[in-house]
């Protein structure tokens, strides 16, 4: 049987919540619902940094019955330490497709932009939501199917799952290229900003006056195309206050020429 994506992240999110633990989509099905066309191999979230440190998060997970703990840590692709995008802090793997893991994710790691993921996103509703946040079934938000450009906008049933409006999204793969460019797992963070602006900023679907100063300057330097992506990245890290690192892998670059 084929998975359904969205209803497995809406059962997944009501196990969270159930556990009263708020969760935020995160991943490609993310990047999906903001109809960015993505191959999706894992349902991720992230949560409150304490929920995992206590076991409650994993523990909320772990309850279905169609998934298993990850049989090797060491040599699972999903938490190897050559991945090129940041690996979960807990994942387990789904029965019916080993490939296909389930992610967890810690603020701090992810999100730390935003104030601690509270009780406010346990039962969420479009009106509720703190300004951050949308329901992944908002249609005024997310943009509906579209052929090459990801699922779109959540069906109804999926209340639950709760995702970060554009403008955020671009904010955090910002803030996570400005911390990790020069890594290997740098390369994540400027791949991700290419999709939003060519996927979801040229489709009229993300409002980049949003954005915070100064990552509303850097990002209108990124789209001029007139500074090399080592060099935006420098005066990103910068503008934010960073080490100036080298890179110490080009590869970090090679989503943009």
């Amino acid at each position: 049987m084929t998975l359904n994506l969205e209803l497995f992240a809406a059962s997944l999110a009501r196990s969270l919540n159930s556990a009263q633990i708020p969760c935020v989509l995160w991943g490609h099905c993310l990047l999906n619902v903001n109809g960015v066309s993505s191959i999706v191999a894992s349902v991720d979230f992230v949560v409150p940094d304490d929920c995992l440190e206590t076991g409650a998060g994993a523990g909320a997970v772990a309850q279905h019955n169609d998934l298993r703990p990850c049989p090797d840590t060491e040599s699972c692709s999903a938490s190897s330490k050559r991945r090129t995008t940041p690996p979960p802090t807990f994942h387990l793997h789904l029965d019916s497709d080993p490939k296909f893991t389930v992610g967890l994710y810690l603020q701090q790691e992810t999100l730390w932009l935003l104030p601690p993921l509270d009780h406010a996103l346990l039962s969420p509703s479009k009106l509720s939501l703190p300004s951050q946040f949308a329901l992944a079934s908002d249609q005024t938000i997310f943009p509906p199917w579209r052929p090459g450009r990801g699922s779109g906008v959540y069906k109804a049933g999926t209340d639950c799952v709760i995702a970060l409006r554009p403008h955020v999204l671009l904010e955090a793969y910002m803030r996570l290229f400005a911390r990790d460019g020069g890594k290997i797992v740098g390369s994540f963070g400027i791949s991700m900003i290419a999709y939003m602006s060519l996927y979801v900023d040229k489709d009229g679907l993300l409002d980049a006056s949003l954005l915070p100063e100064p990552l509303k300057t850097s990002y209108r330097d990124f789209q001029s195309g007139k500074k090399s992506a080592r060099q935006w990245m420098f005066e990103l890290k910068e503008a934010l206050n960073l080490a100036r690192d080298s890179p110490d892998n080009d590869d970090t670059f090679a989503a943009q020429s």
